[in-house]
């Protein structure tokens, strides 16, 4: 294998972990995934894990393993006191050590910020203190329940070992009951676990002791340790971090800490959304990296192999987790070793697909990579050729598109794709226009450079109809066309109504004097939000109309909706919820409360923006295959939905055609 770039070659030294030689910095955290059946790993995680092992990960964390029957966090967690998880644990130990890989369990109870829905028990944790979400008062753990859990720790990381595994990581981090243990917030004892820093730390060291007592000093043992909780009134800081990272490698016992951030107050800056900056939560490793000895893993939104290259070079950390980036290439590291680092598929940090613990019980994927998750089905089998190459013809330069496109060049087909706007990219390029979306734009990106390295024809600025394509003859089309503008569907606009979409604010076709703007939403979603931020940052007095109890309801299934609200209320954004509109008129909005039905009149509006659902642009799809042409559709002219659908189909039409 060639020697990868001169500023890459730190992340591929070796690191030494305790008795164990990582092959590289590469590290690919625990998160959740569904991917369990009966609460045990399954060929999917197999299939999972392995993808990023031959993709050059050097350490493989596996998704946690609850160590006690008091803990059952979500539906599908690994039962890790189950000694039935040593086979899942052989499996996926064997088929990862094929490709070099160190493969780590995580040993985890989640305490206060578990579940009793699953298991009808209550909640342990130190202190009845009520979990932040459900507000759920835990269980105060007594000695005897303490003792039961530090020895579900030691038998959890015996079938670790006999699973083949190369060591454990326990879970001192954000949902962890040892961090609960550690931390004033939650821990308000007054006997030998509580109070002062020693007695906080007691129960840590118990399980470390019976933990590094089981597993010996062949295998890692690693400890996943909060930096910050971001709760200063009584939580744990940073300086609080290191002095706890200092007293506990002062034992001896651990082998390396990987920090992460956050706590009952704060999951969002565990795993943040686009507005966070990337890297934002180095600092805190590198806090701790100046208090120890031992490998300090680093995390937060690290996607970019040039700024995980230079934290180890400036000596912030010694191995870095890019695991969402891993999630959306798993050949990542194989790329950057071979110098084709253009051709990585970049992570976005939009956790689309990737964030699990939602009502609907999702597996785990990822927006840009239709394949992550799904390693182990037929159609995301490596492509092979056609074995009869056709011209195909694409309508749309959009992520639908681009993708059907690249994927059937690759198929060896002779491709032409039509964009009917001067530039690809489709409605991609609108909403990487909005305030802190910016990355969302690497998606189109990746794919125009991959299609203009392929022999495929590419014409912009042209709108094709069915007479052009029959005229051209193709064996087949892939009509990805997009969505059109929808209206809000119960209401009553008045012809002079200064109504406007998201694409028109997007393309900043506005008034150019701010004045007061309402946006009536009926999604929820970052298209709403994302308008009402970028007129605010241009002087527009804002409010959000919705008839949803609160606005911006879904960005919760991305964890963005707090720091949505801390910056709606930095811009003065208003909020207008359970509002049922009615009318627009030239200076009014007219509707009423959801509840009681009480009028209500949003008066001197310069602007409205209707953010309702957009509709498929299908008339060109049902032309060509009224024709009798082998058509296909795909994205947001099948149905306007998100990022990840348009890739997906856009994937399947490209392999199918």
């Amino acid at each position: 294998m060639s020697k990868p770039q001169d500023r890459y070659a730190g992340l591929f030294a070796p690191l030494s972990l305790g008795g164990k030689t990582a092959p590289n910095r590469f590290v690919f955290a625990a998160h959740q995934t569904n991917f369990a059946t009966g609460n045990r790993f399954t060929g999917r995680h197999t299939a999972y894990y392995e993808a990023r092992a031959a993709g050059g990960a050097g350490t493989i964390v596996l998704e946690g393993s609850v160590v006690h029957p008091s803990d059952w966090p979500y539906e599908y967690a690994i039962f890790g006191y189950e000694a039935t998880v040593v086979d899942g644990y052989r499996q996926v130990a064997d088929a990862l050590h094929c490709h070099g890989a160190l493969v780590l369990a995580h040993l985890t109870h989640s305490g206060m910020q578990g579940s009793s829905h699953y298991s009808q028990l209550p909640l342990w944790a130190p202190s009845p203190v009520p979990e932040v979400n459900s507000r759920e008062l835990p269980q105060a753990m007594d000695p005897e329940d303490i003792a039961a859990v530090v020895e579900g720790f030691r038998q959890a990381a015996r079938y670790a070992r006999d699973g083949g595994l190369d060591g454990v990581e326990l879970n001192a981090g954000q949902d962890s009951l040892i961090r609960q243990f550690l931390s004033p917030l939650t821990n308000q004892r007054n006997d030998e676990y509580g109070g002062s820093l020693d007695n906080r730390l007691r129960f840590a060291r118990q399980i470390i002791k019976e933990v590094r007592d089981e597993l010996g000093h062949r295998l890692a043992v690693g400890l996943r340790l909060s930096g910050d909780e971001h709760a200063p009134w009584a939580g744990i800081k940073p300086e609080d971090a290191a002095e706890i990272a200092r007293c506990l490698a002062s034992d001896g016992l651990i082998d390396f800490i990987s920090v992460t951030s956050g706590s009952i107050y704060t999951s969002h800056l565990t795993r943040p959304g686009l507005y966070q900056p990337p890297g934002f939560a180095v600092p805190l490793a590198a806090g701790i990296k100046a208090a120890v000895t031992l490998p300090v893993f680093a995390q937060g939104s690290i996607a970019d192999p040039g700024m995980a290259a230079a934290l180890l070079a400036d000596g912030k950390a010694d191995a870095v987790e890019m695991t969402r980036a891993l999630i959306a290439d798993p050949e990542l590291p194989a790329k950057l070793r071979r110098g084709y680092a253009d051709d990585i598929r970049p992570c976005l940090l939009a956790n689309q697909d990737n964030i699990i613990g939602l009502v609907q019980n999702p597996r785990l994927n990822c927006a840009n990579n239709p394949a992550a998750g799904y390693e182990c089905e037929a159609e995301f089998a490596p492509l092979k050729r056609a074995r009869m190459p056709h011209r195909v013809l694409v309508v749309g330069g959009g992520p639908a598109g681009l993708e059907a496109a690249r994927v059937a060049a690759l198929r060896g087909h002779r491709v032409a794709l039509y964009e009917r706007e001067p530039q690809l990219g489709g409605a991609v390029r609108l909403a990487a226009a909005a305030p802190g979306r910016e990355r969302l734009a690497l998606a189109v990106d990746w794919l125009e450079r991959q299609v203009r390295k392929l022999e495929i024809e590419i014409h912009t600025g042209v709108e094709m109809t069915a007479g052009q394509i029959g005229q051209q003859a193709p064996h087949a089309a892939i009509v990805a066309a997009g969505g059109i503008p929808g209206h809000h569907p119960s209401v009553r606009f008045h012809p002079n109504a200064p109504v406007i979409n998201p694409r028109h604010v997007m393309r900043g076709d506005v008034p150019a004097t701010p004045g007061r703007a309402v946006v009536l939403d009926t999604l929820g979603d970052p298209a709403g939000m994302a308008v009402a931020e970028w007129l605010a940052e241009r002087g527009w007095h804002v409010e959000v109309a919705t008839s949803d109890m609160f606005a911006g309801q879904r960005l919760t299934a991305s964890l963005e909706l707090t720091a949505w609200n801390q910056r709606a209320a930095v811009r003065g954004i208003a909020f207008r919820p359970q509002f049922d509109a009615l009318e627009v008129t030239e200076h009014s909005v007219i509707g009423t409360d959801r509840f009681d039905d009480r009028e209500i009149r949003l008066d001197e509006i310069d602007l409205v923006v209707d953010v309702s659902p957009e509709r498929p642009d299908e008339t060109l799809y049902f032309a060509l295959k009224a024709s009798g042409l082998r058509v296909f559709r795909a994205g947001d002219c099948v149905a306007p939905r998100y990022l990840s659908h348009a890739i997906l189909e856009g994937y399947r039409a490209g392999r199918e055609v």
